[in-house]
């Protein structure tokens, strides 16, 4: 009797159509052996059942069971049976997934490797376990698989889909946040953007520090507190890690105000997709803010209003979450432009000039661009023109609704012109 896992909730569907992610393009070409790794709930299993072709579905449950797709149950009833399984496979040159790998005895996992390079082993992990697992000096997996680490939705993937369901500028300010795959089920469409996102928030008082803590594993539950100090605080707004260093160290969280206590930590989270790296023009200093906006947004409330704690009014928490909008669709749509010239996006702080973005390419400026996303008119054009003069690229202003109003040497663009970008 054949036994199918339960399948996940429909992450990818908008409607009666499952968003179509750009991913699976790469991953398809990818020869031999693959890890597929990153945050929980990014969609992950759902990409590799849909878009990818494989033979055999195996995942590694908690109590170290095996669920199976297209695999007789009762083959596998130990450890053993499931080794010898996988090499069987393998040496019929079928593709296997192996769902939650890291959950796996460092024994079996072993014997996987000698199997290595015969048929095809899709990995797929979402614990900081992964990394170590196939990443560290010891693993016996080192160099035998290929990585991919999967994220939020691609902007244009996300955005593409939304404006087919709503108004433009709506389609723009909710698509930083559906872009985290576990929130689409529980979207409900609303005229106000605020509104849907402050929905969105206050139903997920417990999800958002769960997922955050699944990803620590065991052995590092001593560790939890530093993580989850810093994720609160570059949440809350806090970008520069000196500062954070110097915060936590006043807190007594880390025993002194020493960046190199706090970077370890915060490169973890990088790699696990937690943390978004923001490289600063013409610099080699970073800052570093949370690459899921609805996890950015959950903090900075907890921080500034208790919202964890007591329920906050729509009312009370509108403000914050339209600044937090503003600032969301801003790199929302940098990652666009980013995506859309193959470049890396960065950014101008100093004390005396900020720029919104700048696109790079091979370390050469190509475009610097500016959101307004509320009103705007000639002199604030001008004033990015102004600030932004140091910068031999491309100028782009960015707004809601273009008017008439023309500024040489700067091209002013609204959500129907974004949109055209991804349609």
């Amino acid at each position: 009797m054949e036994s199918f896992i339960n399948p996940e909730p429909p992450f990818m569907n908008m409607g009666s159509e499952i968003i179509y992610r750009d991913e699976s393009d790469e991953i398809k070409k990818i020869k031999g052996w693959i890890l597929i790794y990153g945050r929980r709930k990014v969609g992950k299993t759902f990409l590799i059942k849909n878009f990818l072709e494989y033979d055999v579905f195996f995942r590694v449950n908690r109590d170290g069971s095996i669920s199976t797709e297209k695999f007789v149950i009762s083959a596998i009833n130990n450890m053993d049976d499931f080794s010898r399984a996988i090499s069987e496979l393998l040496f019929a040159d079928k593709t296997v997934v192996i769902d939650e790998f890291q959950r796996l005895p460092e024994s079996v996992i072993e014997k996987i490797s000698t199997l290595h390079p015969k048929g095809k082993i899709i990995f797929s992990g979402s614990s900081m376990r992964v990394i170590k697992k196939l990443f560290g000096s010891k693993s016996p997996l080192l160099g035998l698989a290929m990585q991919y680490k999967l994220g939020l939705i691609m902007p244009r993937n996300i955005l593409r889909e939304l404006s087919k369901k709503m108004d433009a500028s709506l389609a723009i300010e909710l698509a930083p946040y559906l872009a985290d795959a576990w929130t689409i089920p529980f979207f409900n469409q609303e005229n106000d953007s605020e509104k849907a996102i402050y929905d969105l928030l206050k139903y997920s008082k417990f999800t958002v520090p769960s997922l955050v803590g699944e990803i620590f594993t065991e052995e590092e539950r001593e560790f939890t507190k530093v993580y989850e100090a810093v994720l609160r605080l570059i949440g809350a707004g806090e970008l520069n890690y000196k500062n954070i260093a110097s915060i936590l160290a006043g807190r007594k969280v880390i025993e002194r105000a020493d960046s190199s206590l706090i970077i370890p930590y915060i490169k973890n989270m990088v790699a696990m997709g937690l943390v978004e790296s923001l490289p600063l023009y013409s610099s080699k200093k970073k800052m570093y803010r949370l690459s899921s906006p609805i996890m950015e947004a959950f903090f900075y409330l907890a921080d500034r209003y208790g919202f964890e704690d007591r329920d906050v009014s729509f009312e009370e928490a509108m403000p914050a979450i339209e600044k937090l909008k503003n600032y969301a669709v801003q790199n929302f749509i940098a990652d666009l432009f980013a995506c859309a010239y193959n470049g890396k996006k960065e950014y101008y702080v100093t004390p005396s000039n900020e720029i919104d973005f700048i696109i790079t390419v091979r370390n050469k400026p190509v475009l610097a661009g500016e959101v307004k996303w509320g009103k705007y008119d000639s002199n604030d054009v001008k004033k990015f023109m102004e600030k932004s003069s140091f910068i031999k690229a491309e100028k782009i202003f960015i707004t809601k609704k273009k008017k008439e109003t023309k500024i040489d040497n700067v091209k002013i663009m609204d959500v129907d012109d974004i949109l055209a970008m991804v349609t």
